[in-house]
C-alpha cells in the first residue's frame, strides 16, 4: 500500500535510467525540494495521476492526450529524442517486413510506445500484426519465446545488448526518419486542482525541477557513474544513451507531439487533439 504525506507535493518518478539526470540530484539531496517522490512504471504513474494520488508526475505523453481536462503541462520538460532513443525497441527474431500476420508481445508498462508502434506499422511500415500485452519473462518461463517483443526502458537497454533478438527497430529512430521531428515519449504534468492550490508555490516547484535538469545535464559523467552501478549496460554505452535523450519541450518537440496527437486522433485512439496547456502563472515560460 502506497503511503503519501499530506504536507508535501507528491511527485511521480519513472523507475528507469532515463529520468536519472533529473531525479538523482533531487534524491541525493544535491537539489533541495518540496517533494515526496513515488516511483513506478509509466503505466503505474498514469494510473496514480488519473486517480489523483499524485500532484505532479512524469507521465506517458498519451496520458495527457487522453485526459487534458485533468492536467496542465509543466514547461520545458519531457523525455524525448531526435533520432535513436535506445530504450524503446521492437526486438524481433525475423526481419520486420516478415512480421505480417504474426503476434507481437508488447510491454504493459508504456501506453505511448504501444500506440507509437501501431502508428508506425499502419501509417509507415505497412505491417499488419496482432499486438498482445504481456511480459517476456513470463512467456519465456512458459517456453513460448515470442517472435517479436516491444521492450521499453531498462529492459530494452538490456535486451538490445543481447543476441536473443537479432533484428532491432528503434522506434525513436523510425519516427524521426519518417517525420523529421523529435518524438516525445513523456511529459511532466500537474493536476489542475494541485496547480490551483499551489498558486505562488507552483513556480518554485517548477524552478526546482528546472534546476535538477540543469544539474543533471552539466554533471553527466557523475550521472553515468551512478547509472553504471545498476549493471544494466556499460559506462560507454550509458554515455551514448544519455546523448540520445532530450529533456526539453521547445518548439520542435511540441511540433512532434502535436503530429503524434493528430495521428492518434486519426487512428481513433483519442477523441481530439488537445491543446498543450500550461498553468497560467507559467504560460509565458512555455
Amino acid at each position: 500500500m502506497l503511503q503519501f504525506s499530506s504536507g508535501r507535493l507528491r511527485l511521480g518518478r519513472i523507475g528507469f535510467l532515463n529520468v536519472l539526470p533529473i531525479y538523482y540530484p533531487l534524491e541525493s539531496g544535491i537539489i533541495s525540494h518540496p517533494f515526496v517522490i513515488v516511483s513506478g512504471s509509466p503505466a503505474c504513474l498514469n494510473e496514480l495521476m488519473a486517480a489523483g494520488r499524485l500532484d505532479l508526475s512524469v507521465v506517458s505523453s498519451i496520458e495527457y492526450a487522453r485526459h487534458p481536462e485533468r492536467y496542465y503541462i509543466l514547461p520545458d520538460l519531457s523525455i524525448s529524442c531526435c533520432g535513436a532513443v535506445k530504450s524503446v525497441l521492437l526486438l524481433s527474431r525475423v526481419p520486420v517486413d516478415r512480421l505480417n500476420g504474426k503476434t507481437i508481445l508488447v510491454t504493459r508498462e508504456s501506453h505511448t510506445s504501444v500506440a507509437l508502434l501501431k502508428i508506425l506499422f499502419s501509417e509507415h511500415l505497412g505491417v499488419e500484426a496482432d499486438l498482445a500485452a504481456g511480459c517476456l519473462g513470463e512467456a519465456a518461463a512458459d517456453g513460448d519465446i515470442p517472435v517479436a517483443f516491444l521492450a521499453i526502458g531498462d529492459e530494452a537497454l538490456r535486451l538490445g545488448a543481447g543476441d536473443l533478438y537479432p533484428y532491432r527497430l528503434d522506434l525513436g529512430e523510425v519516427w524521426h526518419s519518417w517525420t523529421g521531428l523529435p518524438f516525445v515519449f513523456a511529459l511532466w504534468v500537474i493536476q489542475r486542482e494541485s496547480a490551483e492550490r499551489l498558486n505562488g508555490s507552483l513556480r518554485t516547484a517548477v524552478e526546482v525541477l528546472a534546476a535538477a535538469k540543469h544539474w543533471g545535464r552539466t554533471h553527466m559523467d557523475h550521472v553515468c557513474a551512478v547509472a553504471d552501478q545498476r549493471g544494466i549496460i556499460g559506462s560507454d554505452e550509458l554515455q551514448v544513451y544519455y546523448r540520445c535523450l532530450g529533456y526539453d519541450l521547445r518548439q520542435r518537440e511540441q511540433e512532434g507531439l502535436n503530429l503524434f496527437y493528430r495521428l492518434l486522433r486519426d487512428a481513433g485512439e483519442i477523441a481530439k487533439v488537445p491543446r498543450l496547456e500550461v498553468p497560467a502563472p507559467l504560460a509565458r515560460v512555455a
